[in-house]
């Protein structure tokens, strides 16, 4: 069954016309390229746009993950024990999450 297949797509290959390459399609390429604005200089935000559009990721997973590094941001930035400990709720999260170097 795929030696028929093969044999088809080898049929469908052989009936396409194929244009040869000129001598000069290198200098259609480089002249076309020439053609093409390039940009040297770029802003720190059009850095970051061009950054993210290379992940090619909906804009929900960038509001997800702008939301997962703030939240891990202010979370590691907030004071130990701030309100938490005046209200009789302990938080042992940042205590568990802490180094304990006499161990090592």
């Amino acid at each position: 069954m795929s030696d028929n297949r093969d044999a088809k797509m080898e049929s469908m290959l052989r009936s396409r016309r194929v244009d040869r390459a000129g001598p000069d399609l290198a200098e259609k390429i480089i002249l076309k390229a020439r053609a093409i604005p390039q940009r040297q200089d770029a802003s720190l935000w059009q850095l970051v746009r061009d950054l993210c559009a290379e992940f090619h990721l909906p804009k929900p997973a960038y509001v997800l993950a702008g939301a997962l590094a703030l939240g891990m941001v202010v979370g590691f930035n907030s004071p130990w024990n701030s309100t938490g400990a005046q209200n009789g709720i302990t938080s042992d999260t940042q205590v568990f999450l802490a180094a304990d170097e006499e161990i090592l």
